[in-house]
């Protein structure tokens, strides 16, 4: 009877410390998944990041150039006015 008790703790015992070793196993895995999924995000949004910086910069560069064009436009157009006074001056809006 008591080796019957004995055998019964020492299942029970055998049981209990392998559910935690698969446990633990399965915690590690998740843990890396979740680590992977992480640096999936992480990386995805550099790249986004990176994009819009890209885009930001080219519309800077626009705007840049369009001002340039503007100034050097009513440069000329002032260069105008001096050489024939007697011109009437354009109104643009």
């Amino acid at each position: 009877m008591k080796r019957l008790a004995v055998l019964a703790v020492l299942a029970a015992l055998s049981a209990g410390l392998s559910t935690p070793t698969k446990a633990r196993e399965t915690a590690t895995k998740s843990d890396s998944h979740a680590d992977k999924l992480a640096r999936q995000q992480q990386t995805a949004l550099y790249k986004f990041q990176k994009k819009q910086e890209k885009a930001q910069a080219k519309a800077q560069r626009k705007a840049d150039k369009q001002q340039q064009k503007a100034a050097k436009k009513y440069e000329k157009e002032q260069r105008k006015q001096l050489k024939n006074p007697s011109r009437p001056e354009k109104h643009t809006s």
